[in-house]
Parts: structure tokens; sequence; C-alpha cells
């Protein structure tokens, strides 16, 4: 399937972690800048920027793409997606990151990033936690 636009390429191969192909909607001289919870990083260059992302997400296992959003906002992009996976095979995170994106003739050249962390799964721990009831109510 033919992807309209680099900006919705992106989050199509994001989502289908698919790195090296995320690598190719970015263009060579891309700069992202990620405003994360232990604070802003800068990173530039179409596959050191895949690579963050990789770092993020490659290794990751039970990965389940809960939602994605897409929007034109003028000459931006705006990108949107929700994931549920394990990084130590055991635990269960989420992570929404939000984007906007400027796109040119060499694909995705500008992305400004907001990250969630990754955050206890709340929907894992409630229902490790739901308390026993004593008694017979």
């Amino acid at each position: 399937m033919k992807t309209a636009t680099s900006s919705q390429a992106f989050v199509d191969q994001l989502t289908a972690r698919n790195f090296e192909q995320l690598a190719s909607v970015l263009a060579p001289d891309a700069v992202a800048r990620f405003l994360l919870p232990r604070g802003p990083q800068e990173t530039a260059g179409a596959e050191a920027i895949a690579r963050r992302f990789e770092g993020w997400f490659g290794g990751a296992t039970n990965f389940t793409v809960l939602s994605t959003g897409y929007q034109e906002l003028g000459g931006r992009s705006l990108l949107q997606w929700r994931f549920r996976l394990s990084r130590d095979g055991r635990s269960s995170e989420v992570i929404e990151q939000v984007a906007f994106v400027d796109s040119g003739p060499e694909g995705v050249y500008r992305l400004d990033l907001v990250c969630s962390g990754f955050l206890p799964d709340a929907d894992a721990v409630l229902s490790c936690d739901v308390p026993k009831r004593a008694g017979g109510l």
C-alpha cells in the first residue's frame, strides 16, 4: 500500500518497527527535537533519528499499537501514537508520543516530539491488584 505523505509513512514505518524504512522517509539532514521526561534532547540525521526510535521500541516484546493519529495542521503534520509493550519481558508499559513534523521533497526534515515516558500499564496493574474479598458478600 502506497502512503500518501512522508508524515503518514513515518507513522506507518514506526508502528511496523521497520527502522530501515523509517530512516528512508526522513530527509538525510533531518533534525528531531525531543521533550522527554528526563529533559530536552536533539538528534540530527536520518539514520541517527531512526536508531533513536529503534532504541526505544526495537527490542520490545508484546508490542501492541493502541492508537495512532494523523492530521494536517497548516503546513505541518500532527502525528500521535500510543503503544503497549514490554521492555524487560515481564512488565507491561504504555507510552504515548505526539509530534509535529515538517516534510519536503526529501522527506520529513523536522520533528518536534513530546513523550509521556514509559509508564506502568494501568490495565495490567489493575488485573493483578484486584483485592480478594473476604466473607460471602
